[in-house]
């Protein structure tokens, strides 16, 4: 009765230390890509090609036009023609990047992306496609309407940064993180406790985290391709393939120290461990020792 308490006792200790491996594998990653603001802004770019950015650049474009007198119609005619200019994609792409930086900014005085300066290096694009859309503007003039935009407020001062090493979201993760430590430290040694030969348990654990590792940096990998197998399919695929893509490398070298452990505990259970009768009967007769009586 005792065994089969004990038995029930380990096997729900590893399945707890499973999930805990899991927890801190994803949890790692996450704030990981939180952190990197660099590379989150470098992988949120494509949602520059996003309908969102676009209708937004759109609107105010358009809406500008038409307050300056132009129709309706010739004022959407000009924004599209702007939109497919390459200078006005490389300005919201690094706008996208700038409100990343904005979201991670942690002063009293909030966050916010200049718009002015922003769009400023598309101004000779803006004026180039409008004029061979039929409306007679100069540079200074879309210069100077570009230079009347308002800031772009993404944090209130009395808001926490959204994303960086100081946001509460790196924060929760961070606490995650201990969690999955702690509860890994708890649940393993209680599985490996529970048994016999504890350095067999101890590299069973241990195998097990480095798979589990290995397995999540194969299915970020595998997942980044997934969502974007010919590169720049669509906006948002592509967005989710580049954040799948970062980052992936820690969990596959936390899983590779995991299996090198794993190595050294099977080394050590090895040289501590004696050899079967059997085996020890035939090493010394290969070796051609005499063969013990039997009595």
């Amino acid at each position: 009765m005792k065994q089969k308490s004990t038995g029930a006792i380990a096997s729900t200790a590893a399945w707890i230390f499973g999930i805990a491996t899991s927890v801190l594998f994803g949890a790692l990653w996450g704030r990981a890509v939180v952190i990197d603001t660099d590379e989150l802004g470098e992988s949120l770019s494509p949602l520059s090609e996003s309908g969102e950015v676009a209708n937004a650049f759109s609107e105010w474009m358009t809406s500008e036009l038409v307050e300056s007198g132009v129709p309706q119609g010739e004022a959407e005619d000009a924004t599209q023609a702007a939109l497919a200019t390459t200078a006005v994609s490389a300005a919201l792409e690094d706008l996208v990047v700038d409100v990343v930086d904005a979201a991670a900014t942690d002063g009293a005085h909030g966050g916010s992306v200049d718009m002015a300066a922003a769009l400023a290096p598309a101004v000779p694009a803006l004026t180039e496609s409008l004029q061979s859309s039929g409306i007679p503007v100069s540079e200074p003039q879309v210069a100077a309407v570009v230079a009347d935009l308002d800031p772009l407020v993404i944090r209130e001062p009395d808001e926490a940064a959204i994303v960086g090493g100081s946001s509460r979201l790196a924060g929760r993760l961070g606490t995650a993180v201990l969690v999955a430590i702690v509860a890994q430290i708890v649940f393993g040694s209680l599985y490996v406790f529970a048994g016999t030969d504890r350095l067999q348990r101890m590299k069973t654990l241990l195998t097990r985290f480095a798979l589990t590792g290995m397995s999540f940096a194969v299915l970020l990998k595998l997942g980044s391709w997934v969502l974007d197998p010919n590169g720049g399919r669509a906006p948002i695929s592509e967005t989710l393939s580049l954040l799948a893509d970062s980052k992936w490398v820690i969990p596959a070298m936390v899983g590779v120290a995991g299996a090198i452990a794993a190595v050294l505990v099977w080394m050590v259970r090895a040289s501590v461990t004696p050899l079967p009768a059997k085996q020890v009967a035939g090493s010394r007769q290969r070796r051609g020792a005499p063969k013990p009586q039997e009595g």
